[in-house]
């Protein structure tokens, strides 16, 4: 055999064994994400509609109160976890063995900078928003709750550092799993003497499903691998403030995206609550259509918790074909899910709150839910495009653009929320997310050479009208109830998903192991 043959042939063998490996990669990720989703559906909308809501229904305005301390809670995030996670889940997938190094020194980390946490947290409540003591009992609870969920992420990102996703998946509903129960005890179960249902009550039921969790992911993680939980200079600080610091130096690019992130999604609550005389009313008002966004955005959560620790190990070798057509299959999944959930959520608004709400729907709720719901396809971009940022590891220039995000979103609050009360901040919402989703696409435009064509550009454009014009025939002209015309608009946007390319029949072929 000549030598041009032998080396056709080896190139023949390259092309197939890279072939090979990008449908094991996207299969890998079609297999975990639809267990995910699985899971998730199963678990997460029974708590946020059985529990959440029902709580909200029964005590009215103070739950207005419970939204906007929650959200003052993500404000300090950057103590709180200070990228910790982030950090810890991208080098553990690219260097497992550094587990039993850095996990006893990030957990020590974790729990000073939790201390820290707690106390700024309260005291910027009580010296600079004007909280007292009706307030600040409710939000250390809540304080405590965010370090609690806070170390369940962290100990979940060692377990799918390793490789575990599947397990990962598992564990990802743990928490609100076991919040069915304790909080379902609270609601519904006869009420025991001298525990009144109180808001507070609902909080500390929670803190108890939260600390079960972080106990049960613990002992699955120490069954893994083998590590130490005490770092080895705890007996001697001075000997570990090296360690410590490097740690935090490699951590901070992390914190601040997070701070940042956190800051522009979560101060809209806050300001509602501190800008209105009757604050607690419409921050009530926008916390049940935040509801149905955060229900929707547990889809892009998961996309990124799956997407991380993989494109990392991707990011180990040279060539981004791989990272491209990851990248690619997870853009299509997620838009065409976002575009199509936003739309029927859009248009059958007013039904769904008065389903939700009984007797307390009205204009007012559904269109704010009407507005802020489209703010779900621009975060499940940045689910995709800040993950993919995260683990190419280019988190300072991805702060440069959250602080210009932050600054509008503030903007936008201070003269939307006076005016159009909850109505201006789901407009502030809206604008905000695009403008981060926006700057996150062409960040990685640049660093990854996207260069989306013409066709996709129309496949995209063409799928979003065919969905939202489907709709509204759906909606507006088929004599049918609301849930079954709701049905339908999920069915319309499946079939334009295969229609318009989003998803291709040789994809799923390929998933299922056929030629």
């Amino acid at each position: 055999m000549c030598g041009n043959e032998q080396n056709a042939l080896k190139r023949n063998s390259a092309v197939k064994a890279a072939g090979i490996y990008l449908r094991r990669v996207n299969r890998e990720f079609i297999l975990n994400i639809l267990l995910l989703v699985f899971i998730n559906l199963l678990i997460k909308p029974a708590f946020i509609f059985g529990i959440d809501l029902t709580v909200q229904n029964r005590i009215g305005a103070d739950y207005g109160l419970y939204f906007a301390l929650l959200n003052l809670t993500y404000i300090f995030q950057i103590l709180n976890d200070f990228g910790v996670q982030s950090f810890n889940n991208r080098y553990i997938s690219r260097h497992p063995q550094l587990l039993p190094k850095y996990f006893p020194n990030l957990l020590a980390i974790k729990g000073l900078l939790s201390i820290f946490y707690i106390v700024l947290s309260l005291l910027v409540a009580w010296t600079a928003l004007g909280y007292g003591l009706r307030e600040l009992p409710l939000l250390l609870i809540l304080l405590f709750n965010s370090v609690l969920a806070q170390l369940i992420l962290f100990l979940r990102s060692n377990i799918s550092g390793l490789g575990h996703y599947r397990l990962d998946s598992y564990l990802s509903s743990l928490d609100k799993l076991l919040m069915l129960v304790t909080c379902g005890v609270l609601l519904f179960a006869p009420p025991l003497p001298g525990i009144p249902f109180t808001i507070e009550t609902f909080a500390l039921a929670q803190s108890l499903a939260l600390m079960l969790t972080a106990l049960i992911v613990f002992r699955l993680l120490q069954q893994k691998v083998d590590f130490q939980v005490r770092p080895s200079w705890i007996k001697n600080p001075r000997a570990g403030r090296p360690v410590v610091l490097l740690l935090l130096r490699k951590s901070f690019p992390y914190a601040l995206a997070i701070l940042l992130m956190f800051g522009y999604t979560r101060l809209d609550g806050v300001l509602l609550e501190r800008l209105l005389p009757d604050g607690k009313v419409h921050a009530e008002v926008y916390a049940g259509a935040y509801r149905l966004l955060d229900a929707c955005n547990m889809l892009g959560f998961m996309f990124a918790s799956l997407l991380l620790p993989m494109f990392s190990k991707l990011m180990k070798g040279p060539d981004y074909k791989a990272i491209r057509s990851l990248l690619s299959l997870s853009f299509n999944l997620l838009w065409a899910g976002s575009v199509t959930l936003a739309a029927a959520v859009y248009f059958a608004r007013e039904d769904l709150l008065h389903l939700m709400m009984p007797g307390r729907a009205s204009a007012y709720r559904w269109e704010t839910l009407g507005i802020l719901i489209w703010a779900f396809v621009p975060v499940g971009m940045i689910n995709i495009f800040a993950t993919l940022l995260t683990a190419r590891d280019r988190l300072m220039e991805m702060s440069r653009y959250f602080i210009f995000v932050l600054v509008l979103n503030v903007a936008l609050n201070l003269v939307l929320i006076p005016w159009q009360q909850a109505l201006g901040a789901a407009v502030a919402t809206v604008i905000t997310q695009s403008a981060a989703a926006g700057s996150m696409m062409w960040l990685c435009h640049r660093h990854f050479q996207l260069r989306p064509g013409w066709k996709w550009l129309l496949r995209v454009l063409g799928f979003t009208g065919f969905v939202l014009v489907s709709n509204e025939l759906i909606f507006k002209t088929l004599p049918f109830s609301w849930v079954f015309q709701f049905g339908l608009a999920l069915v319309a946007g499946m079939v334009g998903t295969f229609l318009f390319g989003m998803l291709r029949f040789k994809q799923v072929r390929a998933f299922l192991g056929k030629p």
